[in-house]
């Protein structure tokens, strides 16, 4: 019987010229990475502008919903809640001044009454009216339709209905002409 002996180096596999990429391959798959990315690039510029639309959002609503909660606060009569004459809606309008956008602290940023032109660019338009009610306006359907003059007895006065809408003038959440309206009833 005879003994065959193999060396180490006759078991190793022959090298391949084509083992590994080619530069063209390594060109190929880069442009379809690429391609990949410049699809992802206009999900990533609408994440952005859909964040900044939703703090505007949120921003507006946090200003008309501590509005309200100012008004509740307030007593019955206070003049902020009271209806001039024979009017049936007091309506005041203020408006958000953004004042200079690069001085930190601008004394011409916050709410000013109106919608001045030399505050700044305006982002926001808060308008709160109040109406006044009788309990029995709530007997017909719930609904409240007929609201009191300002110059009613005050004994015949048993709700306001504090009412602020909010604006916007930048185009972003509240621009465009849409609104934010919030209610709420303050009874006597």
């Amino acid at each position: 019987m005879a003994v065959q002996l193999v060396s180490r180096a006759s078991r190793r596999r022959p090298s391949r010229p084509d083992a590994g990429f080619s530069l063209i391959e390594a060109l190929i798959a880069a442009v379809i990475l690429l391609i990949i990315a410049l699809g992802l690039i206009p999900l990533f510029a609408r994440s952005i502008r859909d964040n900044a639309v939703g703090a505007d959002a949120t921003q507006a609503t946090n200003h008309g919903k501590a509005e309200l909660e100012e008004c509740l606060q307030l007593p019955f009569n206070n003049q902020k809640l009271a209806i001039p004459g024979a009017a049936t809606v007091a309506a005041a309008v203020e408006s958000w001044a953004l004042g200079d956008p690069a001085q930190l602290g601008d004394a011409n940023e916050g709410w000013v009454s109106g919608a001045p032109t030399n505050r700044g660019v305006l982002v926001w338009t808060r308008t709160t009216r109040v109406r006044q009610y009788n309990i029995s306006d709530l007997e017909d359907n719930g609904a409240l339709t007929t609201p009191l003059p300002g110059n009613a007895q005050p004994i015949f006065v048993h709700l306001k209905e504090v009412e602020v809408e909010m604006g916007g003038d930048r185009g972003l959440a509240l621009g465009g002409g849409r609104r934010a309206v919030y209610r709420v009833l303050k009874p006597f």
